[in-house]
C-alpha cells in the first residue's frame, strides 16, 4: 500500500467513525428528550457553525448577542484543506442551526459531517455556490474584495427566516458591516485605474481574485498551481518566470508567506536581486486581525507599489 493509498484509508475510516460517533450523539440526545432541532426555535439563539474565520465574523458581526458562532478553522496554523474533523466538531455541527462553508473542494470535510448529521435540520451555506461558482474555480474566494458583502447579505436573509423577530436588528447590524467592508472595492478600484492591464506574477493564486479586481493579470498560472498542489514547477515554468523577474515583465510578484519552498524563495530572492517588488499575502486570516484589516494592509501593498512607481 501506497502512502497516499493509506493516507486514503485512513482518511475514509476516520471519516466513517466520525459519522458513527456523529449518529450516536444524536441517538443519545433523542433518548434524553433533548433533540438536537433548531436551537433557535428552544431559546431564539441562532448557532453558527463557521470553517473558516472571516465567515465566522460576519455571522457574529450580524447576531451579536442573539447567537453564538464557533470557527473550526481558528488558527492561521491550521491548514483548511487537509483539516480532518473530530468529535468535537461534530458535536457542534450536531446543535448548529446554520453552518457556513468556503465550498469547491476547500473544506470538504465539513459537507461529510453535515451528511452524518442530516436529522439536525442544520442548513449549509456554501459560500462557492452563493457566488455562482463550480468545482474547479479559484477556491479562494475571500480575495474577492465584494464576495464578503454578498455573504453578509445572504446571512442577514438566512438569519431573519430562523429569527424573523430579530429581521431588523440583522439588518442593521449586517449594512453596518458592510459599510466597513465598502472600503474594500473602493480601493480595488482606485488600484485598478493605475494598473493599466499590467502582469504580475504569483507563488500560489490565494491572491489571484483581487488582482483580477485590480485590473492585473497573472502571468505564472502553472508555477503558482504546481506549488499550491506541493509539486514542483516544470523546468519551462521556471525558466519563464525567472525571464519576467530579470527583465522587469512584471509589476511585482505576490508571496503567500504561509507556504514556501525553494522554488519560491529562489523567486523572492531572485525578484530582490532584480528590484521588483513583492507583495506578501498570507491564505489565512493572521490572529488578532479583523477581515477588513487584513485584506486591507494587502490591497494597500500594492498600492504603495503603484505610488512608488510614478514617484
Amino acid at each position: 500500500m501506497t502512502d497516499v493509498q493509506r493516507k486514503k484509508w485512513l482518511n475514509g475510516h476516520q471519516i466513517g467513525l466520525l459519522g458513527v460517533m456523529v449518529m450516536v450523539l444524536v441517538t443519545l440526545t433523542t433518548l434524553t428528550g433533548c433533540q438536537p432541532t433548531s436551537t433557535a426555535k428552544q431559546s431564539r439563539q441562532i448557532n453558527v457553525v463557521a470553517t473558516l474565520g472571516f465567515y465566522g465574523e460576519a455571522a457574529q458581526a450580524i447576531l451579536g448577542h442573539s447567537g453564538h458562532v464557533t470557527t473550526v478553522i481558528n488558527s492561521p496554523s491550521i491548514d483548511a484543506e487537509s483539516y480532518e474533523p473530530d468529535i468535537k466538531t461534530a458535536k457542534q455541527v450536531a446543535h448548529a442551526d446554520v453552518v457556513v462553508e468556503n465550498g469547491l473542494g476547500y473544506d470538504s470535510w465539513m459537507d461529510r459531517v453535515v451528511a452524518a448529521n442530516q436529522d439536525a435540520g442544520t442548513k449549509t451555506l456554501t459560500i462557492g455556490k452563493l457566488m455562482g461558482k463550480k468545482t474547479g474555480d479559484n477556491p479562494h474566494l475571500w480575495s474577492d474584495p465584494t464576495v464578503m458583502m454578498t455573504v453578509t447579505q445572504r446571512l442577514v436573509t438566512q438569519f431573519s427566516r430562523l429569527n424573523p423577530s430579530q429581521a431588523a436588528t440583522y439588518r442593521r447590524r449586517g449594512a453596518a458591516y458592510e459599510r466597513q467592508l465598502a472600503v474594500l472595492p473602493k480601493l480595488a478600484r482606485q488600484i485598478k485605474r493605475q494598473a493599466k492591464g499590467q502582469q504580475v506574477a504569483v507563488s500560489e493564486p490565494v491572491f489571484d481574485l483581487a488582482l483580477t479586481a485590480m485590473g492585473y493579470r497573472v502571468s505564472d498560472g502553472h508555477f503558482a498551481q504546481a506549488i499550491e498542489e506541493d509539486s514542483d514547477p516544470t523546468p519551462a515554468d521556471i525558466t519563464h518566470l525567472q525571464a519576467q523577474i530579470k527583465h522587469h515583465r512584471i509589476a511585482f510578484f505576490v508571496e503567500n508567506t504561509q507556504n514556501s519552498s525553494k522554488n519560491v524563495t529562489a523567486m523572492v530572492q531572485l525578484a530582490r536581486r532584480y528590484h521588483v517588488p513583492v507583495v506578501k499575502v498570507t491564505e489565512t486570516m493572521p490572529a488578532h486581525q479583523s477581515y477588513r484589516t487584513w485584506m486591507l494592509s494587502q490591497y494597500q501593498q500594492v498600492k504603495r507599489i503603484q505610488e512608488d512607481s510614478h514617484s
